[in-house]
């Protein structure tokens, strides 16, 4: 699922606080008190700070935001963004600064002690068990074996026309010659539906003495069932049915099972031949055995010794480096 986009949303404009550098009034309205009501001085804008949490604060109900405060070079007093000049001292307001304002600080990561011992616990636990697998299931040698014997195998694969009960799923799904299809509606796979949002508050400084409370939010979904056209149908068709096997030693000619032929004609309950595979295998003292080429099968007789690698805990034979 792609990501959703973040909706965003305004939750209304609050008077920024400020506290009088005079008298240490605190708790003044950024907005509506310019001036301090005890002692008279103005407010520095420098000074303004966001409530607390869960403090009360003043809502500034129909306002419209038209600009960052500007400081009027005179007597530094905040004055709003489309005045021309200074309301405290009457100078003009050309060219002077915007209020530099402030951001909400983030919430402290609480920082923990890296957990150098654990890390160091783990990694010598990884490092044993790595050792370990190694020791009893990797770890190779060179050694001599010797060869007990010669033995092969034939198996036909064998297949059975018939007709069989199958499923699927979807439109239309059935592949030709389906009979007898019969498809109804059922609960198949999930999808993921919208459930609500999770949101958060941000607080923005508009640096006119107001804040902003802006809402973000993003989806959050559940998963539900999906229904899908479910599909049961009767095919005739060729089906594996089982083997047809013979085998021996080396002094027993190599022959193929008794099997029906490959070019059995399709009818039901007839039967074919599938597949041929063969095996030829070498086996050891010790009664380890390996599956060779007919090359290797033939140039190693009873009782010849061979240098082999093996596993150096079972001996098993690795069977790639049978010379």
């Amino acid at each position: 699922m792609s990501q959703d986009k973040e909706r965003v949303e305004s939750a209304g404009f609050y008077e920024m606080l400020w506290d009088c550098d005079h008298c240490d009034t605190k708790g003044l309205l950024g907005k509506s008190q310019r001036h301090c009501p005890e002692c008279g001085a103005k407010q520095n804008p420098d000074k303004r700070y966001f409530p607390k949490e869960g403090d009360a604060i003043k809502e500034v109900v129909g306002h419209k935001y038209e600009g960052a405060d500007r400081v009027c070079p005179a007597c530094s007093a905040a004055i709003g963004a489309l005045g021309k000049n200074c309301t405290n001292c009457g100078s003009p307001l050309d060219g002077s600064a915007h209020v530099k304002g402030v951001s909400e600080p983030l919430k402290p990561i609480p920082v923990k002690k890296f957990p150098w011992l654990k890390v160091i616990l783990i990694v010598l636990a990884i490092a044993l068990f790595i050792f370990l697998i190694w020791f009893f299931f990797l770890r190779t040698k060179t050694g001599d074996v010797t060869v007990a014997g010669h033995r092969w195998e034939r198996v036909i694969t064998i297949e059975k026309f018939g007709v069989f009960q199958e499923d699927c799923w979807g439109n239309n799904c059935a592949p030709s010659g389906a009979e007898d299809e019969r498809c109804r509606m059922e609960d198949h796979g999930t999808k993921q539906v919208q459930d609500g949002e999770d949101c958060r508050e941000e607080r923005v400084d508009k640096k006119d003495g107001t804040f902003e409370k802006v809402k973000k939010c993003k989806p959050k979904y559940r998963s539900e069932p999906t229904q899908e056209k479910h599909c049961t149908f009767s095919i005739r068709k060729w089906k594996e049915d089982g083997e047809a096997k013979s085998s021996g030693t080396m002094d027993k000619k190599r022959e193929w099972p008794n099997a029906p032929a490959a070019d059995t004609k399709a009818s039901i309950g007839a039967r074919r031949e599938k597949a041929r595979a063969e095996k030829l295998i070498l086996e050891f003292q010790g009664g380890d055995s390996c599956v060779v080429s007919e090359d290797k099968w033939t140039k190693h007789k009873d009782g010849a010794k061979l240098t082999v690698t093996m596993k150096a805990r079972s001996e098993a034979v690795q069977c790639d480096s049978i010379p």
